[in-house]
């Protein structure tokens, strides 16, 4: 890893997934879509700043042609534990009426971002919609959500890296690791 980051990588209580394992398990996901979706044009709905990577690494691989929107939603505003109210910012002339939609996130952790999107989308009667995320952690979710793929399922712990934060730090990490309680830098 480059130096810049090896510093960053001892905040880090452990390293939870390897940038191999995200990697082969995107290329994984990229497949199954490709082949699910054939023929058809796809509409992503992407949540961002968490899920940037996930879906340029994603999109990247996927074969058939792709309308991009995406958005700005969260329910941490900077702490560990969500606020329980999500925040969205929805693009003009958002219109996905009889389109095939793809929604994408980082994580699946308490379901509140994840419905209150999913409600908006389907709402617009889309032809279908599909929700995919990279993590989805293993608890009792507050709000329910269709899931239709997890990259990978993990215990209920704070995780950043490979786009996630903490309070604006350690997107940058091509890793997904547990914070130290304590994080030096």
């Amino acid at each position: 890893m480059p130096s810049s980051v090896t510093g960053v990588i001892q905040d880090l209580e452990r390293i939870l997934l390897t940038p191999a394992q995200i990697s082969a398990r995107v290329d994984a996901m990229a497949a199954r879509l490709n082949a699910e979706l054939t023929g058809k044009v796809v509409t992503v709905v992407a949540l961002m700043d968490g899920g940037l990577f996930f879906v340029a690494d994603l999109l990247r691989k996927l074969e058939m042609p792709v309308r991009l929107y995406t958005l700005s939603a969260s329910s941490y505003q900077g702490g560990t534990a969500t606020t329980g109210e999500v925040k969205v910012s929805w693009p003009a002339n958002f219109d996905i009426h009889g389109q095939d939609v793809l929604l994408l996130d980082d994580i699946l952790d308490t379901g509140l971002t994840l419905s209150a999107i999913s409600e908006r989308l389907l709402a617009q009667q889309p032809a279908s919609l599909r929700t995919c995320v990279l993590l989805s952690k293993r608890r009792q979710r507050l709000s329910h959500v269709a899931l239709d793929d997890a990259g990978f399922e993990i215990d209920d712990e704070f995780v950043v890296g490979y786009g996630m934060d903490y309070q604006g730090r350690f997107r940058n990490l091509p890793c997904i690791g547990i914070l130290n309680p304590n994080p030096a830098s």
